[in-house]
């Protein structure tokens, strides 16, 4: 017997709505995550000395503890703020994970 019904209850019934939504590097929703990994594709981006945005790129991509690979995730630029009522100005502040946030809760709603 289900310990939320005792004999004079009836069971509970209802619906459950699950949305999932994200933003992955390589990815941008959750079916071409799953995709590419049982495809085996890396999501990491990997960079020449050229392509680094830092100061003393040569130096420091030649230390052997430097790695030069991250997380890139595509149009984080893209955020649209009229959509979330949320003025530009604003939003231009608002941290962007906070604005991935947003977007990912609507996706899955």
């Amino acid at each position: 017997m289900n310990p939320e019904m005792t004999p004079d209850t009836e069971p509970l019934s209802g619906v459950a709505i699950v949305g999932m939504a994200g933003r992955f590097p390589g990815a941008h929703d959750v079916a071409e995550f799953w995709a590419n990994q049982l495809a085996g594709i890396e999501g990491i981006s990997h960079f020449s000395v050229e392509e680094l945005d830092i100061a003393n790129a040569r130096a420091t991509a030649a230390n052997p503890n430097y790695i030069r690979a991250r997380s890139v995730l595509k149009d984080v630029e893209m955020f649209d703020a009229d959509f979330f009522n949320i003025l530009p100005k604003e939003a231009a502040l608002i941290d962007p994970q906070h604005r991935l946030f947003l977007e990912c809760c609507w996706e899955a709603l």
